[in-house]
């Protein structure tokens, strides 16, 4: 398989032989199935990006949107924004979030804000959850001191988030956030980030049952 942009197989007949190319996968396609990826930092244009396909994909038809996430998080604003707007579609559509590799800081805010039931990890899936962060900042102390009030009401936001979607208190919530707390996709489970773990084995117990 080439190596780069991400290419699928196809196989067609000339008259004389079969051959198998390659061609680059149908992105627009992916997204009318209403698959969505978060497999970047959060930050910038491109997460507006995904709330804009959000938004748009929520208003088309009420099947679900499926939002896969493998991110090492960034900007907590950009995380809360993309968290509210999962919040504001679930109205109409129901937003399956799917934990893979690495969700950690505002990616497992994210991963949490799926609807309920609809949260899943796949089984190697790694979930951190820390108390957000600020650059290096300079300026008056008493521009200091408002940054650090700032900080610390972002704080108790999004510790509140978090216990709203996994039932557990703020106290314990904001204590775990003191530090990188990291968890396999079995304790997110059990903590409640997560609903179910993905597994091949519930696949085919599914064929099974249909």
């Amino acid at each position: 398989m080439p190596i780069g942009i991400p290419k699928v197989p196809t196989d067609w007949w000339s008259s004389k032989e079969k051959k198998k190319d390659w061609v680059y996968v149908n992105y627009p396609l992916i997204i009318h199935s209403k698959i969505l990826f978060l497999c970047r930092e959060i930050t910038g244009v491109w997460i507006d990006q995904v709330i804009g396909l959000l938004l748009y994909l929520s208003q088309q038809d009420d099947r679900d949107i499926s939002l896969y996430i493998h991110s090492p998080g960034g900007s907590a604003l950009s995380s809360i924004a993309l968290y509210d707007v999962i919040k504001h579609v679930q109205g109409r559509v129901d937003v399956r979030t799917i934990g893979m590799g690495l969700a950690a800081s505002g990616a497992s805010l994210i991963l949490v804000g799926g609807t309920k039931t609809k949260r899943f990890a796949l089984p190697h899936a790694r979930i951190m959850i820390h108390q957000p962060r600020t650059a290096p900042f300079i300026g008056t102390p008493r521009e200091i001191e408002l940054e650090a009030e700032e900080l610390f009401r972002l704080r108790e936001v999004i510790a509140d988030m978090y216990s709203q979607n996994t039932g557990r208190p703020i106290n314990e919530i904001q204590n775990d956030m003191e530090r990188d707390t990291y968890m396999s996709a079995t304790e997110a489970q059990a903590y409640g980030i997560v609903d179910r773990i993905i597994r091949k084995k519930q696949k085919e117990e599914n064929k099974r049952r249909s």
